[in-house]
């Protein structure tokens, strides 16, 4: 029996939604490999060079691992597409403003530019997974969100990246102190992509199925006696 156009276009929507996505982040990363082979110097290894061979790094890992998150989540959206898919997918652009600070001789922009990517990545991530837990038995999803959960770097990083760009700013910063703080971008990216694939393969194994989603049952509940 032919399906009906609901039902096709909510089994479609996954592949629309991650061609997007990837494209986008390609697009990200593009522009990040054109500002390096244009303008960045990264040879010969000063603590300058370090910090632009780190903002590299984390923009970079920063973008995989929001590939990660969309493309997991996005799995999961069998379902009409929204404006918030298409608004979520769109704030990946956001690494772009950050691409044109990485290299500068001054870090405060850098930090400035890198304290808003944090905080948008929040919005990004909440909307994401608000969106993934409207699937029928995958309202849990949401824990992942949480502060002491995997995008932790992100919660943190707002205010402490904010004060840097200030104290840099005001020149009260030492070119070490910039180097440490731009190279926990990288060390996120990684810690970040890691903890959440294990938070997001153990909520996956918790739901319940669509037998179970239907009848309002948990897998983990007691069998009806």
């Amino acid at each position: 029996m032919d399906e009906d156009l609901e039902t096709r276009v909510a089994r479609l929507f996954p592949s629309l939604y991650l061609t997007l996505v990837s494209v986008l982040v390609g697009l990200v990363l593009s522009d990040l490999f054109s500002e390096v082979h244009s303008r960045m110097t990264l040879w010969p290894l000063t603590l300058e060079t370090a910090r632009t061979w780190c903002q590299v790094l984390g923009n970079t890992l920063a973008v995989l691992a929001a590939w990660v998150t969309y493309s997991h989540l996005g799995l999961l959206k069998r379902r009409l597409p929204t404006v918030w898919d298409t608004l979520d997918a769109v704030l990946v652009l956001i690494t772009i403003p950050s691409n044109a600070q990485v290299g500068r001789h001054d870090a405060a922009g850098y930090f400035l530019v890198a304290a808003s990517w944090n905080l948008l990545a929040v919005c990004a991530v909440r909307i994401n997974l608000w969106q993934a837990a409207l699937e029928p038995g995958l309202a849990h999803l949401k824990r992942i969100g949480r502060f002491s959960g995997p995008y932790n770097y992100l919660y943190v990083g707002v205010p402490v990246l904010a004060a840097m760009s200030v104290l840099s700013y005001l020149h009260l910063t030492t070119p070490l102190v910039e180097l440490v703080a731009t190279a926990s971008a990288p060390l996120a990216g990684v810690f970040v992509t890691i903890f959440f694939v294990r938070e997001w393969r153990a909520a996956i194994r918790q739901a319940p199925t669509e037998a179970e989603a239907t009848a309002g049952l948990s897998p983990l509940s007691e069998s009806p006696r």
